[in-house]
């Protein structure tokens, strides 16, 4: 999560949408009362060498409570307060619930030498933790950010983000976490009986960004 005095806004981290990525990009925006929040030590390099400012901000106190990664908006809201959040544009990104199950599944297996069954995997808590990326953008099931960006159009919407809260240069993303998914269009893992699944477990975001299989 970064919230952002200097220019009014909160960005809240979803999973596997390249939030990491924009958490960079951002940091390199921020000034120093802002709040930032950590992110892995490989990644933090990856930051540094981007010029962006590193985790600061984020404990308490003096905030209320201490931020962190992937916050939902609720414990968001509570950190940097009621009128801050009301006034503040306030942005998280969502993907294709079948792109992302696909994601994750390679990332939390990347250091594995062989992959375990697919199918297997998605009958598993994994997917449904992934799916609670709706608490970073929704409160009591409730939409409470203004707007959520769609990871296959990131680079043109998080350019219109940028124009919009009228930030310095460009959103220049570096490419992290993204060495662990080989080439490959998501759909070829997928049986019948494991894209229902992933269906059932997404079906609100599925319905809500109108995403398809």
């Amino acid at each position: 999560m970064i919230a952002s005095h200097a220019h009014r806004f909160i960005f809240l981290k979803t999973r596997k949408t390249a939030g990491t990525s924009v958490e960079i990009a951002l940091s390199k925006v921020c000034g120093p009362d802002d709040v930032i929040t950590r992110i892995s030590p490989e990644d933090e390099q990856l930051r540094e060498h981007a010029g962006g400012l590193g985790p600061q901000n984020f404990e308490s106190p003096p905030l209320p409570r201490q931020a962190f990664n992937h916050m939902s908006a609720r414990l968001a809201r509570d950190v940097v307060g009621v009128a801050a959040w009301r006034s503040y544009y306030r942005f998280a990104i969502e993907r294709n619930p079948w792109d992302a199950v696909v994601s994750l599944y390679y990332w939390k297996y990347k250091d594995l030498p062989e992959l375990p069954d697919f199918e297997q995997y998605v009958n598993e808590e994994w997917i449904e933790q992934l799916a609670n990326n709706r608490r970073m953008y929704r409160i009591r099931g409730r939409l409470a950010v203004d707007r959520v960006l769609r990871y296959e159009r990131l680079t043109e919407e998080l350019d219109e983000v940028w124009e919009l809260l009228a930030l310095p240069g460009s959103p220049d993303l570096p490419r992290a976490k993204a060495n662990a998914r080989p080439v490959g269009h998501y759909r070829e893992l997928y049986t019948d009986a494991s894209r229902k699944r992933v269906a059932e477990v997404f079906a609100d975001a599925i319905e809500a960004f109108d995403y398809t299989f």
